[in-house]
Formats: structure tokens, sequence, C-alpha cells
């Protein structure tokens, strides 16, 4: 008797224990899933911030590089003879970014500076210097130096000064870290996130917490977009080499500096939303564990006063009614070949129903299951009849007074004779359930702030766009306005002009008309930046012939081969995409006018791997340099000079633009004196923009 209530004990104990183990381990896998699920959301979040930050500071970058080249072009023969005009260029940058601007010799002495001040007799950033000297016709940035003129941390962006292959010069804009550090901070979402500009070999140009330190600091060639200086984008999670602050950080390229925004969320922020959530779940599952523990006492106390005879049996099946309810657990049975069923109380007060009046079997349990639920729990329960095996579901009842609650149902197969006998457990579940859905709300709200982050970063590139779009509207006017008067001069005093001097005039009145075309174009593309799309199915072949008729109407003497393939049809927005095809096909015109026998195709690529359907513009005509295709599509780039071929180097980023807000990708290649082909792709699903409702248009058969 004593061995046999020894080894009941020891089977209630270690059914306790076993149970305890499944609650502690579900509850901790849960939390680790929730704690990976948020970690994979901040990845994305920090990787948007940092697009979007790294968009707007390349913004600034192309104002400053845009600034260096009109200096560098007003500049050679008369430096600082305008101040006024010098001011102007560096007031439409950020305030206090740009400290002042110089013009150095080949010697690297100062010829002239915005200050005023004393010039020096040589650059201080010899990494830039050497840089300019020898990198060829772009933008180069320096690392952080001490300014000879106020003794403040800046570096350099510089742009060299070159007649043919003779290096004679630079023009320095010099930025300020501390008003860069400020500008950054103003991004950061909480107290401890950080935002960081690093130059491309490693060493901080701006960091918005402890900037000061940061100057001082190099990163370590671990970091992803040291190790590998093609990367663009991604993200990593590590402690930081300024304060040792573990973070996730989303990064961003900016091109064509190199540089480096990095955005860094702290992992303790990242993770506060859960700790309330896991502080509550980790109490309940203690409670429930303490419950199961206090059912495993009950029970083999009942076991052992089972064995003393029948006069205890009465008590003991009544405390083991007590456990079952403490612990919302009930048991049942099932004769599949009688089709009778029992219940304990517990399944009968889970269940809503009073044992004297309703009678349980198997189809007033399934009457019981929410609808929505019917048809995948018979699924399962016949699959389990057929396979033999066991159940473990968790689903909704509705109760007769129609609460709803969440119970667990785990079903065994009991070989008995020729019939099959289950039996069960049916536990109520419903605050445990309730839980999770809390944690789950936590992460909806999440979700939602998210967003709210984004449509206040999408406002900022709002702002940026129509500063773009003023800025070159009210140049219109003064450039009329010295157009006018230099052909009213030629006009009026041209014959008491030295040949000297009607060249300058020429050339007054040429700049005037090249830089009102410029301005043109940037309405253009900052129009085409800030239209809505409204995508629909677009029959690329017919549309592209319209635009061939334009362009040979203009010029109708020209002979050109067009090959136009039929049938092309992408869903885009029609107006934007007749932009990307009046600037490629304008190209491809363009380019093949020294042609004698000039061919132009548009055709299809095919559908890539990620779902993109692609298009090609290939021609004969003069071609490119591949060495300078990073350029290509850069406002304000050409890679051939005036006098070959007029342009602004507007159009092909104005293609990229447009294509880019399709959720796509553009790319060109060329060999000079054979051509070039241009090629882009969009997504056969349009991208849905943030807060578009409009419904996806299906194609036409």
């Amino acid at each position: 008797m004593h061995t046999r209530r020894r080894s009941m004990a020891v089977v209630v104990v270690l059914f306790t224990t076993l149970a305890v183990a499944m609650v502690w381990g579900l509850s901790l896998r849960l939390q680790a899933q929730l704690r990976e699920q948020m970690l994979q959301q901040a990845e994305a979040r920090a990787l948007q911030l940092a697009d979007a930050m790294g968009g707007q500071l390349q913004a600034y970058v192309q104002l400053a590089d845009h600034a260096l080249a009109s200096l560098r072009e007003r500049w050679p023969t008369s430096p600082g003879s305008d101040g006024r005009w010098t001011q102007q260029m560096l007031d439409g940058l950020p305030p206090g970014l740009v400290s002042h601007v110089t013009l150095v010799d080949a010697e690297g002495a100062e010829v002239f500076n915005s200050l005023g001040s004393p010039l020096q007799e040589q650059v201080n950033d010899q990494f830039v210097w050497g840089a300019l000297m020898y990198g060829g016709d772009q933008l180069e940035i320096g690392v952080p130096v001490q300014s000879v003129h106020n003794a403040r941390p800046m570096f350099v962006l510089g742009r060299p000064i070159l007649h043919g292959d003779r290096f004679d010069g630079a023009v320095l804009l010099w930025v300020s870290t501390d008003v860069l550090a400020q500008l950054l901070g103003r991004q950061a979402l909480t107290e401890g996130d950080v935002v960081a500009l690093a130059h491309p070999d490693g060493r901080f140009l701006a960091r918005s917490r402890d900037n000061a330190i940061a100057m001082t600091q190099t990163l370590p060639m671990d970091r992803p977009y040291m190790a590998d200086r093609s990367a663009m984008s991604g993200v990593y999670l590590q402690q930081g080499v300024v304060d040792t602050v573990t973070r996730l950080y989303g990064w961003q390229r900016i091109m064509p500096t190199g540089a480096v925004l990095v955005v860094g969320l702290t992992e303790s922020g990242v993770l506060k939303p859960l700790a309330g959530a896991q502080r509550q779940a980790t109490l309940l599952t203690a409670l429930l564990s303490l419950a199961l523990a206090g059912i495993g006492g009950w029970i083999g106390w009942l076991q052992w006063r089972l064995e003393s005879g029948q006069g205890e049996m009465r008590q003991s099946r009544q405390r083991l009614q007590e456990a079952q309810q403490m612990a919302h657990l009930g048991h049942w049975t099932f004769d599949a070949r009688s089709g009778q069923m029992q219940w304990s109380d517990e399944v009968y007060r889970i269940c809503g129903q009073d044992p004297a009046r309703f009678r349980p079997d198997f189809d007033a349990y399934w009457r019981q299951v929410a609808p929505g639920e019917r048809k995948r729990l018979r699924k399962a329960f016949d699959a389990a009849l057929v396979d033999r095996t066991d159940l473990d579901d968790v689903h909704r009842i509705v109760r007769p007074d129609g609460t709803e609650r969440f119970v667990r149902l785990i079903c065994q197969s009991v070989p008995q004779g020729q019939g099959r006998t289950y039996r069960g457990t049916l536990q109520d579940v419903t605050e445990l359930r309730q839980a999770q859905l809390a944690l789950e709300r936590v992460n909806n709200g999440l979700e939602r702030r998210v967003k709210a982050r984004t449509r206040e970063l999408q406002a900022l590139n709002s702002e940026l766009e129509s500063f773009t779009y003023s800025v070159s509207h009210d140049l219109r006017t003064p450039l009329r306005s010295i157009h006018g008067f230099a052909t009213l001069l030629q006009e009026s005093e041209a014959e008491h002009l030295s040949d000297e001097g009607r060249d300058f005039l020429r050339r007054i009145q040429e700049s005037s008309r090249r830089m009102g075309v410029l301005i043109t174009d940037l309405l253009s593309m900052a129009r085409h930046s800030r239209a809505d799309m409204h995508p629909e199915w677009v029959d690329l072949s017919a549309l592209a012939q319209q635009v061939v008729a334009e362009l040979e109407r203009g010029e109708p003497k020209r002979t050109v081969r067009w090959e136009i393939e039929p049938g092309l049809r992408v869903q885009a927005d029609p107006m934007l995409i007749r932009v990307v095809l009046q600037n490629l096909l304008g190209n491809a015109w363009k380019y093949t006018g020294q042609t004698a026998q000039a061919h132009i195709r548009l055709h299809g690529s095919g559908v890539s791997e990620d779902g993109q359907l692609g298009f090609c513009v290939s021609d004969n005509g003069a071609g490119f340099d591949m060495a300078y295709g990073d350029q290509l599509f850069q406002p304000f780039k050409r890679l051939h000079a005036h006098h070959q071929f007029e342009g602004t180097g507007i159009g092909l980023a104005t293609v990229a633009r447009v294509v880019q807000r399709h959720g796509g990708r553009v790319s060109g290649e060329g060999v000079v004196g054979q051509g070039a082909s241009f090629c882009f792709s969009l997504p056969l699903e349009p991208v849905r923009q943030f807060g578009d409702t409009t419904p996806t248009v299906p194609p036409r058969r």
C-alpha cells in the first residue's frame, strides 16, 4: 500500500513539474518572439529614418556642390569681387552650416576668403588637398580640422579648378561640425538616440551627442559601411565608440562624397514599451505556476487520501473539483461508439451550462464553438481521428449568456475493445490570451508612432522641395533683367565697344540663356517630385510613338531609324512616365545628332526576380565614359561639354526621381563613340504611397 502511495506521489510531482516547465517555456518563448519582433520593427524604422535623413542631408550636399560650381565659374577671373553675391550663395545653405568660403591656388595658399581675415600660406587639411589635386573634377570631403581663421572644428567640401588636365587651385566651403551636430540633434527621436555623419575613412564629421569628444574618435573597421565601401545602406546592433551605449543603427551612404549618415536607436529605448508587458507576463506566469503547483499538491494529497478508504473519497473528489476550479481546468470523456460524453463540474462552469438542465454530447459542444472557428477546429479533429493522433487546440466558445471565452482543448484517444474512447481536458485560458492581446496592442501602438514619424519626415522633404521650387522661381526676374539689359546694350552701344567688350557681352547673354534653361529644368524637376501619383496601366509603346512624333516635328530634316517594341505595358502615373520617355528618348535623339546612320531602340527586358518589369532605351550615338557613370543621375552633372551638346544635367536626375517614386530602379551603360543604353524598371504592382487609398487598377485583357 505504501509503495503504491509513493508511486502516485512521484507521478503527481513529475506531472506538476512538467506543467510548470511548459508554462514557463511558453511564456519565455512568447517574450523572446515579441522581443525579436520589436527589434525587427526597430531595424526597419532605423533604416527608414536613415534613408529619409540621408536624403535631406544629400540635398544639402547638392546645394553646397551647386554653390561651389557657381563660385568656381565666377571667381578665377576676379575672386571675391562681388561679396554680396558670394554671401547670397552662402545664404542659400542652412544658417551657420558653412562658416566661410576660400579660394586657394595650386600651391595651397589662400587667394581669397569671405571672412576678410589675413590670408594663410597653406590649407591645413592635407587629406582633402591630395584628393583635390589628383582626384579629378569631383566633389571632395575633408576630415575635421581646427580652422586657422576662427579656431573652430570644421571640415571642407571642395571642388578643384582645372584648366584642361592642369590643377590650378580649388574652391573650398568650410562646414562647422558644431552647427551640423545641432542640425543632426534635431532629428533624434528620444534622449538616448544619436545621429552622426562619418567620413569615408571612419572619422566623425559630426555627432548629435558629445560632438567634441567624437572629433577625436575613429570608427573601427568592423562597421559594415567600413568593411564594404560599395554598400549603400544597412542596419547593425553594436556598442557606440564614443559612449559604449548599445544601439540599433541604421545607416545610409551620402553620394557623391561617400560619407555615411548613421541613426542609432538605443536598445533599451526600443524595448522599453515591452518591459511592462514582460513584467505582467512574468507575474501571470508565476501565479499560474503557483496555481499549478498548488493543483499538483492538492491532487497528490487527494490521491493519497483516496487510498485511505471510501469515507474520504467524496471529500477527495470535492477537493479535486476545487483544484480544477482554481486552475480553470476540467476533464471530459467521449465514447465514439455509443456517443456518450461526460463532463466534470469545471467543464460545465467553463461552458456556462447548468449540470441539472444540460446534457453534454459531442454536437452540443460544437454548437458552443464560435462560428468563425468551427470549420477549422472540425478539420483538425477529423484529421486527428483519421491519423489517430492527439489534438491540442486553442479556440473561442460562446456561453449561453453571449460572453466569449478562450479555451484550450486537449484530446487523447484511448483504445478500448473494438471502439474508440476519447478523453481530455478543457482549460479556460482567457486571461492569458488577453495578456497576449495586450502585448499585440503595444506593438500596434509602436507601428502608429513609426507612421507618425514617417509623416513628419515626409513633411520635411516636402518643405525642402518647396524651398527649391521657390528659389528657382524667384531667380527668373533678375535673370530676365540681366538678359534684357545685355540685349539693349548690344543693340545701342555695340559699335562703341571693343572686340573684347562685345565678346564679354555675348558671354553674358549666353550664360543668362543657359541659366534660364537650367531654372526651367529645376522647376520641372521640383514639380515632378511634388506631383500626386495616380498609377494605372499605360501603353508604353503608344506613348513612345507620341514622343517620337514630337521630336521629329522639331527637326524634320533629321533621319533616324526608330525601333519601338509593340505591346509594352506598365503600371505607372501617365504624366510622370511620359516625362521619363521624353528625357530618355530626347537624350538619345540629341546624342545621335552627329551620327550618320542614327538608330534608337525602345524594348522590354523582362521581369526580374523581385517582380520588377524592365525597359531599355538604346542608341548608337556619342556614348560616355563609364568611369563617370556614378554621376549620370546627379543634378548638374554633365559628361559632355556645352559646345558639343546642349543640356543642363537635370533630365536624367528627373528620370531617376520619377522612377524611384514609383519604387523602381534606373541605370545606364555606355561606350565613347559607340552609343549608350539606359534601362529602368517598375514594379508589377505599384508602390503604395503613405496614406494612399487608391485601389490597384487591374490589367486590361
